[in-house]
């Protein structure tokens, strides 16, 4: 609303200033006309009186629309000047309204939320996207994770939107510009930016599904914007010592079994540290892990 204003009051100091040239410029046209008008009323004020008289008369005419056009550009000036005046009033209000509002924003982030909830000694953490989304959090962004019993804390991507909210996301590919195809120690750790591509990392996976039950959803999408995806009730991933291996139960979903996951309790598999039952070595064929 307030740009609207700011908008309409730059029109109408515009059309202001240009009708301000408009009769300034009639002004001093009609200065050229009354010397004129002079000159020619002396060479002939012995000759034509009837013509002087008449030719007074115009002079006459003329100094009042002067004096008028006079009356005339200092309304518009007074104008003007209002109009500058209420403009800039506006833009202070619109400076005023915009930090209000980032102030508000950052009220609201994610950030400012996880700065508040940490800020009491740390007395609440998050192990999941799922508390921090019951917690009152309910923007997409980056969070703090803390795996109870563990000192090392996780930045992870919480999607806080999709499907009721909630979710700790453990993959994201969109682009193809991160290498998926890499070693054993990278996948365990996690690589990528949360931000972006990545993976969280197979040892926080672990301890995160051995706390409770989890659910596991696959959204899929292709470059024409189809969507598709599976959804299974139960999910986790065995210790390192097993190959990380998933285990997974009730599914449902739009994108097929075969589609969202190779085969169900399969080993993890790596370029480096083939572990699936398939003679084709699947992290090879694949590219990733």
């Amino acid at each position: 609303r307030l740009e609207v204003q700011l908008l309409e009051n730059a029109l109408s100091t515009h059309k202001l200033e240009k009708e301000i040239m408009v009769q300034t410029s009639e002004i001093t046209k009609l200065h050229q006309k009354n010397g004129l008008l002079e000159q020619k009323v002396s060479e002939i004020e012995d000759k034509h009186e009837v013509e002087l008289q008449s030719l007074k008369q115009e002079k006459e005419q003329l100094q009042k629309l002067v004096t008028r056009q006079n009356s005339i550009i200092e309304e518009l000036e007074k104008q003007l000047a209002t109009a500058t005046l209420n403009s800039t009033v506006l833009q202070k209000q619109q400076l005023d309204l915009i930090e209000t509002v980032h102030n508000l924003i950052n009220l609201v982030s994610p950030t400012h939320s996880k700065s508040l909830v940490l800020a009491k000694e740390e007395q609440i953490r998050f192990k999941d996207c799922a508390e921090a989304f019951k917690s009152g959090l309910t923007t997409n962004g980056i969070y703090t994770l803390f795996i109870p019993n563990t000192t090392q804390p996780i930045k992870a991507f919480c999607n806080m939107e999709s499907s009721g909210g909630g979710w700790t996301v453990l993959q994201r590919r969109e682009d193809g510009n991160m290498d998926f195809h890499r070693t054993w120690k990278e996948y365990r750790m996690g690589f990528g930016d949360p931000a972006g591509e990545h993976w969280l990392g197979n040892e926080f996976v672990y301890k995160l599904t051995s706390q409770k039950n989890y659910a596991l959803r696959i959204q899929l999408r292709d470059w024409e914007g189809n969507e598709a995806f599976s959804l299974y009730d139960q999910f986790y991933l065995a210790s390192e010592a097993r190959k990380y291996r998933i285990h997974l139960k009730g599914y449902s979903g739009t994108a097929g079994k075969i589609s969202s996951i190779s085969q169900l309790g399969n080993d993890f598999s790596t370029k480096d540290s083939d572990n699936d039952k398939c003679i084709c070595r699947c992290s090879q064929m694949t590219s990733e892990g």
